[in-house]
């Protein structure tokens, strides 16, 4: 029943019909696919970018939840910064070698697909070693 609509007329005289109607509403966000309740995650709140003080990225993560099928997005300019996927050791290193994915269009748009800790880096010049990278754990 994709696109259906469903009108209600609710009487706010009558407490069992804010009631049935609250239930139904609580019904619906429980059966809702994945994709409806998925969220969009500006990374760091504004733009992937060289952060103004240490530690931006992990504190802005440190904030959040995710779960699957939200979205990371990471907002940079096109051949001034990318996105790569890495491992733990690469991110802890700011290396690349066996990267899971990149992405070098900006706006990047990351989809986590399931739940697990997932390492992003910007190879970009030394961009990484001076902040430009952040992890995020998703249930």
């Amino acid at each position: 029943m994709e696109g259906a609509c469903l009108r209600l007329v609710v009487n706010p005289q009558q407490p069992t019909t804010l009631l049935a109607v609250f239930l139904l509403l609580l019904v619906a966000a429980a059966v809702a696919p994945p994709h409806v309740l998925a969220a969009d995650h500006v990374v760091g709140g504004s733009i992937w970018s060289i952060p103004p003080r240490p530690g931006l990225y992990r504190a802005w993560a440190d904030n959040r939840t995710f779960v699957a099928g939200d979205n990371l997005v990471f907002r940079f300019e096109t051949g001034m910064y990318n996105v790569v996927q890495v491992g733990r050791r690469e991110f802890d290193d700011c290396t690349a070698d066996d990267p899971y994915r990149d992405w070098t269009d900006g706006p990047a748009v990351v989809t986590l697909g399931s739940a697990a800790v997932r390492y992003f880096i910007c190879t970009v010049g030394n961009y990484c070693s001076l902040g430009v990278k952040v992890y995020v754990a998703s249930q």
